[in-house]
């Protein structure tokens, strides 16, 4: 009887891991699907689009260098909030982007 109880209780576990599994690859499955909608969809557009990233990520790096090495607190503190516009430029456009995006529903 202990046998049996073991093996059943083997199974139910079974069942929800592999449940979990497939639960798991289905929602990465609808998670690339809403990416792919969310991207540019010609070559042209996804690589203006990342030229954009890669312009703001290096602007962000060569700040970030810039605070790091100034020793001079006022200039740091100078350097951090040019660092936050570009931060909230970033945001606007992302968030006009989103908006646009969520018209064309």
């Amino acid at each position: 009887m202990n046998r049996i109880y073991q093996l059943s209780i083997l199974s139910v576990l079974v069942m929800f891991l592999t449940n979990g599994i497939v639960f798991a690859e289905e929602s990465k499955a609808k998670d690339e699907t809403v990416n792919m909608k969310t991207m540019p969809t010609n070559n042209a557009a996804q690589m203006e689009h990342l030229r954009k990233m890669q312009a703001h990520i290096l602007a962000m790096h060569e700040l970030s260098t810039k605070i790091l090495a100034e020793k001079d607190p006022k200039k740091q503190e100078e350097l951090k909030n040019q660092q936050l516009e570009l931060m909230k430029a970033h945001m606007v456009e992302k968030m006009a982007h989103h908006h646009e995006m969520m018209k064309a529903k």
